[in-house]
């Protein structure tokens, strides 16, 4: 990991958001195998993973990022959990961990686009049941039933944004 991006997330720092060389941070040590540092103006600790997608995550780097990689090129969360010797309740966690970074960094890449061309397509399918055999209380819940998902893509530049409703 680049330690050179890490920064004072305290607001009321006068530090606050300079990264190296103007923010003044001092190595604090390994938490975890990441390093640490402490702001020397507001004393804060400053994790180097903080803002990545290892933020949060006690597994192994390694095996982390094999995981990674493995659900996204479409293995099963159980597969995956067989593959790298770890539970399936552990890769179910890092599904919404790797999911809220990727919208993160979408987001921040994925601005004021200058699109030449734009193809938008649909697809429909269902979560659970079709929509007509839902029950009252099913349809109440609002978790099962009919689903719409709508692609944009860029066939020039090899852009694409999913929206799902």
């Amino acid at each position: 990991m680049d330690n050179k991006t890490c920064y004072c997330r305290n607001p009321q720092c006068a530090l606050y958001g300079g990264m190296a060389p103007y923010g003044r941070l001092k190595f604090r040590g390994w938490h975890r195998h990441a390093a640490r540092f402490r702001c020397q103006v507001c004393t804060v600790l400053v994790s180097a993973r903080t803002g990545t997608a290892y933020a949060g995550i006690r597994t192994d780097a390694t095996t982390y990022l094999r995981g990674a990689t493995a659900l996204a090129e479409g293995m099963s969360i159980r597969a995956t959990g067989r593959l790298l010797s770890v539970g399936k309740d552990t890769v179910n966690h890092w599904l919404p961990v790797l999911g809220a970074h990727c919208q993160h960094v979408m987001r921040y890449f994925f601005r004021h686009l200058h699109l030449l061309e734009c193809q938008l397509d649909e697809l429909w399918t269902f979560i659970a049941k079709k929509e007509a055999r839902l029950t009252s209380l099913e349809k109440l819940a609002a978790i099962a039933g009919d689903a719409w998902v709508w692609i944009a893509f860029s066939p020039v530049d090899k852009l694409g944004r999913v929206c799902k409703l």
